[in-house]
């Protein structure tokens, strides 16, 4: 039955899940999609991505939230950097609420106390892991919001995060899969439902 589930959230809310932008709101004087096939180096999604995808959403539907989430994993930057594109896109009539950085790892093994997360692009801060209660389900790993990463104007086109331990070893050592950004929009009343962004 949980596969069963697990297929039906992929096949059904997976291949929606595309970025959305990094403005605030997105209006229908932002440019449309390009719809034509572009050449692209698309790599199937993680296992734990589609792991945390499939509980994320069974939790958004018994919590009945009415964001729209999206998840995306990361492409790799320099040594134990792990990246995403701040250029997001949205459907129209939706406004950006909040970014959160998960990193999958086995939440009863390891805790953020051992984590030295940081954000090392567009400009160098140490993470916090969040503590509050969200949307996403709690076992697919530590959870740092980087709401403000994606909110702010700015000209950077990526936002980057380093993982490594206490004990100064790379974190890829502690994680199970790449981390993966996973984004939730608010949708506004009396919109259609058009994809814009760059």
């Amino acid at each position: 039955m949980h596969r069963y589930l697990g297929v039906w959230v992929f096949l059904g809310l997976l291949s929606p899940l595309v970025l959305a932008v990094g403005a605030v709101e997105c209006t229908e004087k932002e440019k449309l999609l390009d719809l034509k096939p572009k050449p692209t180096s698309m790599q199937r999604p993680t296992d734990c991505l589609l792991e945390c995808t499939s509980m994320t959403y069974t939790k958004k539907l018994q919590l009945q939230d009415k964001h729209n989430i999206r998840i995306k994993d990361s492409t790799e930057g320099v040594i134990g950097e792990y990246c995403w594109s701040t250029e997001l896109k949205c459907t129209v009539g939706e406004s950006f609420s909040s970014a959160f950085v998960v990193l999958p790892v086995d939440v009863a093994a390891v805790g953020p106390e051992q984590l030295a997360v940081s954000a090392t692009s567009p400009t160098a801060s140490v993470l916090q892991a969040h503590g509050r209660p969200t949307t996403i389900a709690e076992s697919c790993g530590l959870i740092y919001e980087v709401t403000p990463h994606f909110s702010a104007p700015g000209t950077d086109t990526s936002f980057c995060v380093q993982v490594g331990t206490q004990e100064d070893e790379w974190g890829d050592r502690v994680l199970k899969c790449p981390p993966y950004l996973v984004t939730f929009w608010q949708r506004n009343p009396n919109q259609s439902n058009q994809h814009v962004g760059g």
